[in-house]
C-alpha cells in the first residue's frame, strides 16, 4: 500500500471513529435528559460562541423553582461527559453572586440562556 493510499485509509478510520463516538455522547446525554425530566421541568441551555469548546448546562427545576438537579458538559472533544453542578442544587433563579462565583464563564452564558423568557 502506498503512503497516499495509507493516509486517505487513516484518514477515513479516524472520521468513522470520530462519529461513532459522537453517537455515543448524543445517546448519554439524551439518557441524562430522560432520566432529569422525570424529576421535574428541565431548562437546557448553552453558549452561543461557534469558535470556543460549547458548555451545555441541564436543571431540574421543581414546581417552586429551586433547581433539584444541575448537571454540564463542556469540552470539546467527544469524550466530555456529563459532571453534576452541585453549587447550583437548591437555590432558585436569579442566583446571588455567592452562588456563581466559582463558576467558569461559559457555565454563567449557559444558565443565562436557560432562563431566558421565550
Amino acid at each position: 500500500m502506498d503512503p497516499v493510499s495509507l493516509l486517505i485509509t487513516v484518514a477515513i478510520a479516524a472520521w468513522a471513529a470520530q462519529i461513532g463516538m459522537s453517537f455515543l455522547q448524543i445517546r448519554a446525554f439524551k439518557r441524562m435528559i430522560q432520566a432529569m425530566s422525570d424529576k421535574g421541568k428541565v431548562k437546557i441551555g448553552r453558549t452561543r460562541s461557534r469558535w470556543k469548546a460549547r458548555t451545555i448546562i441541564v436543571l431540574v427545576e421543581a414546581d417552586n423553582g429551586v433547581i433539584i438537579d444541575a448537571k454540564v458538559l463542556n469540552g470539546v472533544t467527544v469524550f466530555a461527559r456529563p459532571k453534576t453542578v452541585p453549587v447550583l442544587i437548591g437555590h432558585s433563579y436569579p442566583f446571588d453572586n455567592n452562588t456563581v462565583r466559582g463558576l467558569t464563564k461559559g457555565v454563567i452564558e449557559a444558565l443565562e440562556v436557560a432562563f431566558q423568557t421565550e
